[in-house]
């Protein structure tokens, strides 16, 4: 039952940290002539190579990939538009030091 709890516990702050992402700017506004699910299917795989949790899901013409690694969080949020989608990211990273481009980075290489 404790790990029932505190597996609860973690999806729900992880749900309270991203919840407020588009408050801020997004790092990445782009457009992308593949479908919303090609380039969700190309970003997820990228991204959980670098966060285990990353999950991405697309239905019809919206998909998202999400992931949280060690103080960073962050949200791909893809939109049908035209005969490609509209790509925009959101992140927030708690630790102090160099920024990390590298989710960024892997959501430009599918573009």
């Amino acid at each position: 039952m404790k790990h029932v709890l505190a597996i609860a516990a973690c999806t729900l702050l992880a749900g309270c940290a991203t919840s407020g992402m588009t408050d801020t700017l997004p790092k990445l506004s782009s457009k992308t002539g593949k479908s919303v699910t090609a380039y969700v299917q190309c970003v997820e795989p990228k991204w959980q190579a670098l966060a285990k949790d990353a999950k991405g899901d697309a239905k019809d013409d919206k998909g998202r990939v999400t992931a949280n690694d060690d103080g960073k969080h962050e949200r791909l949020d893809v939109t049908a538009n035209g005969a490609g989608a509209q790509v925009v990211m959101y992140e927030i990273q708690k630790g102090k030091g160099d920024y990390d481009s590298r989710f960024r980075d892997e959501a430009i290489s599918c573009l």
